[in-house]
């Protein structure tokens, strides 16, 4: 019995490809905007779904994913609701532990 499919395949690299291009877009100035805990927020946050994505809860998957298109295509990733608010003092807290923090403000039940 297969376990992963291709399209799940597919979603894997396409979550930790927009991880890597995160952390080099950092590297190189962009996001200069969101302190580094926020940039620690986004990378885990992708590279968590991507490992164990049954481990977190279809909307958030399916919102991570969303994501992770908006930022290959740079295409505005600042509106995902999943995308740290700008500011050095704000605190960050992860997607994958709610109960750490507030939740990404558009999957508040």
């Amino acid at each position: 019995m297969r376990t992963r499919t291709r399209h799940g395949h597919s979603v894997t690299e396409l979550l930790l490809n927009a991880r890597s291009i995160v952390l080099i877009r950092r590297r190189v100035g962009r996001y200069d905007e969101l302190s580094d805990a926020a940039v620690n927020v986004v990378c885990n946050g992708l590279t968590g779904v991507a490992v164990d994505p049954g481990a977190v809860s279809a909307p958030l998957r399916h919102e991570a994913t969303a994501l992770a298109h908006r930022i290959v295509d740079d295409d505005h990733p600042e509106d995902s609701p999943l995308w740290p608010v700008p500011g050095w003092d704000l605190p960050v807290t992860s997607w994958l532990h709610p109960d750490d923090g507030p939740r990404p403000r558009s999957l508040v039940a």
